[in-house]
Formats: C-alpha cells, structure tokens, sequence
C-alpha cells in the first residue's frame, strides 16, 4: 500500500541559475539558496511525517 504524497511536496524546488558578478548580487544568489534549501528540508519533514 503506497501511502499518499500531496503532489507539491514532490514537485523540485527552485534553484536559481544566476551568475553573480558583484558582492551585492552573490548576497541575492546565496539567499536564494538559503530558501531552496528551507523549501527542500520542508519537503523532507513532509514526507517523513506521511511515512510515520
């Protein structure tokens, strides 16, 4: 029996594709990163609570 995933927790999450070429613009990549990551850690906990 395969137990129920809501479809957006198993849609990818964004990554950005930027090239930065300034300090202020390597600050806007590494936030977008920071969230990417938050957005697939939230993913995780989501399906691991279905799981259990």
């Amino acid at each position: 029996m395969k137990p129920e995933i809501p479809g957006e927790t198993l849609t990818p999450c964004p990554i950005s594709d930027r090239r930065p070429e300034t300090v202020n613009e390597l600050a806007i990549l590494a936030t977008e990163h920071l969230r990417s990551a938050e957005c697939a850690n939230g993913k995780i906990e989501a399906v691991a609570e279905v799981l259990q």
